[in-house]
C-alpha cells in the first residue's frame, strides 16, 4: 500500500474548512480515506462519513467470528450438555448465583483472580452421576472469575505450556 501525504498551509483554508479539516494557522498533514480517498488529517484512519460504516462491517465481521467459534465449541460438546447450559433453568439459577454472590469470585485460586466473578462453576462435576443429579442444586454452585474457572478446568482452555515457553502476556515492567 502506498500512502500519499500532503501538506497543505494555511493559506489554503477555503476548501478544508468545507471538509472540516481546516486548524486555525497551522500547516496540516493530510492522507486520502482508504475508502473514498477524501483527504483526512494524519493519525484519523478513516473520514467521518465512513468511519460508521467501518465500524459496523467490523462489528458484524467480530460477531460473525463468536458465532463460528461457539458453533464449532458446541460441536464438541454433548447434546445434553449443550441443552443443559442453554436451559431456562440453568440461565436463571446462574444469573440469580451470581447476583447472590455480588459477583465476587469466591475461589481465589489464579494468581491474577480479578476478584470479579463471571461465571458459575459447578463444584461437582455435572459429567458425573452425582453431579448431574446436582446441577441445579445450590450448594455445588460457586461464582468464579475467568482465570480462576480456567484453573478449575485446565482442559478446556489453552492448559500449561510447555516447559522452557514463557506466556509474554505474564511479563509487566
Amino acid at each position: 500500500m502506498v500512502w500519499l501525504f500532503y501538506l497543505i498551509p494555511r493559506t489554503y483554508p477555503g476548501s478544508l474548512r468545507a471538509l472540516g479539516l481546516f486548524i486555525g494557522g497551522t500547516n496540516m498533514a493530510l492522507h486520502p480515506c482508504p475508502r473514498c480517498k477524501r483527504l483526512i488529517p494524519v493519525g484519523l484512519q478513516y473520514c467521518p462519513d465512513c468511519r460508521p460504516q467501518v465500524e459496523a462491517e467490523l462489528e458484524s465481521r467480530r460477531a460473525e467470528n463468536l458465532k463460528k467459534k461457539t458453533a464449532a465449541y458446541n460441536r464438541k460438546r454433548s447434546a445434553k450438555y449443550r441443552a443443559f447450559y442453554t436451559s431456562k433453568e440453568w440461565r436463571t439459577l446462574s444469573r440469580s448465583y451470581l447476583r447472590e454472590a455480588a459477583y465476587k469470585c469466591e475461589a481465589h485460586v489464579h494468581p491474577e483472580c480479578t476478584g470479579l466473578a463471571v461465571e458459575v462453576h459447578h463444584k461437582l462435576p455435572i459429567q458425573t452421576e452425582d453431579g448431574w443429579q446436582l446441577r441445579l442444586e445450590w450448594d455445588n454452585l460457586e461464582a468464579v472469575c475467568t482465570k480462576c474457572h480456567n484453573v478449575r478446568h485446565p482442559e478446556k482452555g489453552r492448559g500449561a505450556l510447555p516447559s522452557g515457553v514463557i506466556d509474554l502476556r505474564s511479563i509487566t515492567r
